[in-house]
């Protein structure tokens, strides 16, 4: 369980530095333009307060674990992930946005499964 639990660790860890890419550095305006004009003027804040958050939910997911150095950061790191994952798929359901509504879900539940694996199933 642990080899799979590393797995799904460093797979949403790629993800979330992409998320990170996307949102905060190189937002592309054609594809988030509904949340762009539904957010208006917070629309930069906030795109680049969840590329922070993703940046460090995936370092959170891996580096704490590599090091041994506070490895409680890890299931941490994986349950905010998964809560900030329900905050983003409430938000593309509001905007119509049904492809990124099942990423999200799907993000979600890996998320939630590595926090629940990391805290009961095989604790580091």
């Amino acid at each position: 369980m642990n080899i799979v639990l590393w797995v799904l660790q460093v797979a949403l860890a790629v993800k979330l530095v992409s998320v990170a890419y996307t949102h905060g550095i190189r937002p592309d305006p054609t594809k988030m333009e509904r949340g762009l004009q539904r957010l208006g003027a917070a629309a930069r804040p906030l795109l680049t307060l969840i590329a922070v958050a993703a940046f460090l939910g995936g370092v959170g997911l891996v580096l704490p674990a590599l090091t041994g150095i506070m490895t409680w950061l890890t299931p941490l790191s994986a349950a905010a992930l998964a809560l900030m994952m329900l905050v983003a798929i409430g938000f593309h359901v509001a905007c119509r946005e049904t492809p990124n509504v099942v990423v999200g879900l799907v993000l979600f539940v890996l998320a939630a499964f590595v926090a629940y694996g990391r805290w009961v199933i095989a604790p580091q």
